[in-house]
């Protein structure tokens, strides 16, 4: 079934991308211009985790893959790992890391949990109001939505540490040991 260009905008009684824009937020939402641009920072501060902690899962089970050297069957394993590793939540990736992370010597990995409570309630809640981080607003109060910033940058230093120690130092270990020895008995 084909659709009539611009038959939406039509719909809506605009006829121009910047029309179209004002039109469906005003409709869609009863939020300021300030809190929709909080809102879309705090969203973008939450996918920063969330790629960080896609990233470990990728480069931490990818290593588990059985590829050989037939090219075609490699593209259509990593094409079903990649596909299963973009379809895994936020929640999902920290639920089995947070036991690890718990522990890991850096106490900003101990915010993720929170920077995941703030984007929920920012989602779902039709008020601003009860949206809080570590206890305070970033909607009302400036200095919590820098704090919020500030904390998914250490995260994400912390974790890329993570992701060096623990993921590249034994792969990096692993090439010399083979350049040294050889695979072993095939």
């Amino acid at each position: 079934m084909e659709t009539k260009r611009n038959q939406y905008l039509e719909m809506l009684n605009v006829h121009s991308a910047k029309e179209a824009y004002a039109a469906v937020k005003e409709l869609a939402s009863s939020l300021s211009d300030d809190e929709h641009l909080i809102r879309s920072c705090i969203f973008d501060l939450h996918a920063a985790v969330e790629n960080e902690l896609r990233r470990i899962f990728y480069h931490t089970f990818k290593a588990h893959l059985f590829l050989t050297n037939e090219e075609e069957k490699n593209k259509e394993t990593l094409a079903d790992f990649d596909k299963m590793i973009g379809r895994l939540g936020f929640m999902e990736m920290y639920r089995v890391l947070r036991p690890i992370l718990k522990w890991w010597p850096s106490p900003d990995l101990q915010w993720i949990q929170y920077i995941n409570e703030t984007r929920t309630l920012a989602a779902h809640k039709d008020s601003m109001e009860t949206v809080l981080y570590r206890g305070r607003n970033p909607f009302r109060d400036a200095d919590c939505f820098a704090q919020m910033f500030l904390d998914v940058w250490a995260i994400r230093q912390s974790l890329a540490k993570y992701f060096e120690i623990a993921i590249d130092a034994p792969i990096a270990r692993l090439e010399r040991y083979i350049k040294k020895y050889g695979h072993g008995a095939a």
